[in-house]
């Protein structure tokens, strides 16, 4: 196939020569006058056109086979790069839900940071009252039992022995 492409580009390039310079056939009258020597001449021109035009279709089909090659010498590396590509995306997709998810719990454990600290400020608060309370009523059971122990030492031997068997009649009120 190849050697009778190039004898049809060989017939093309001679005719093409030995044509008027538009292209075209040459009239066979036309081709009569052309001595020997100008025939021959066109028919090296019409091989060296031929022989260029080969080698620029074998330079051609070199260089697409070059480019093939390359491609496929590429393409392994570039299905590996996808299949990464790939992994990377559905790995970004589970550390954005697992993001998601702690972020969602992050904020949960915020709001019940938050209520824990509304309720110790309440618990501070009930502590505080609870401690003046506390403090108040002592207070008030050391001033009860001094006065006890002031009246005690005012009463006589019997009007201590006359109350009850653990001696609270003291505590009774005048």
């Amino acid at each position: 196939p190849a050697a009778a492409d190039a004898a049809a580009a060989a017939g093309e390039a001679l005719a093409t020569s030995l044509g008027p310079p538009g292209g075209g056939l040459v009239p066979l009258e036309d081709a009569s006058q052309l001595t020997r020597t100008d025939l021959y001449g066109k028919y090296v021109e019409a091989v060296e056109a031929v022989a260029a035009a080969v080698r620029g279709k074998e330079e051609a089909e070199a260089e697409l086979t070059a480019v093939v090659r390359e491609v496929q010498a590429k393409a392994p590396r570039i299905l590996e790069m996808r299949r990464q590509y790939e992994e990377l995306v559905a790995a970004h997709d589970g550390l954005s839900t697992r993001l998601h998810a702690a972020m969602v719990e992050g904020e949960a454990a915020a709001a019940h940071a938050a209520a824990l600290e509304t309720k110790l400020a309440a618990s501070d608060s009930e502590i505080g009252a609870l401690r003046a309370e506390n403090a108040d009523l002592s207070r008030q059971l050391q001033l009860v039992l001094h006065e006890a122990q002031r009246r005690a030492a005012a009463e006589t031997p019997r009007q201590r022995s006359g109350g009850t068997a653990y001696g609270l009649a003291a505590l009774r009120a005048p």
